[in-house]
């Protein structure tokens, strides 16, 4: 089977011996995936939502401009809206619990390419 699929795989195709290793790559390549910048794919429907509103979303743009709250809380169900990325990343590890060593990026920049963690590589 082979995957011509865009974004990432029009200029490379890519093949699989099984329909399984074909749905594998699928799900990792193709779905929750931004179309509107360089393909970035995220771990869940609520991450890409984030990235749609935080990054390409003109009105929410213009009320950051004005100095509203709109980075909103990566956890489902909670309402909580920040004025800015650092407030929310102290929200997520004081209220949450995460981890310091979490990709608090991830909104702007996605996963990695067969990134299979959200929690940076200890540091030595």
């Amino acid at each position: 089977i082979q995957c011509t699929l865009p974004p990432r795989c029009t200029r490379s195709p890519q093949s699989f011996a099984s329909y399984a290793a074909f749905e594998r790559h699928y799900a990792a390549s193709h779905t929750l995936v931004c179309t509107s910048c360089a393909a970035r794919s995220f771990p869940s429907q609520h991450f890409l939502d984030l990235h749609l509103s935080e990054l390409h979303d003109p009105f929410v743009a213009a009320r950051r401009d004005r100095g509203d709250k709109v980075y909103r809380c990566f956890v489902q169900g909670c309402d909580k809206v920040c004025a800015d990325t650092r407030k929310r990343r102290l929200h997520l590890i004081d209220k949450h619990g995460f981890p310091r060593e979490f990709m608090f990026g991830i909104v702007a920049h996605g996963l990695r390419r067969n990134q299979a963690s959200l929690l940076y590589p200890a540091r030595k």
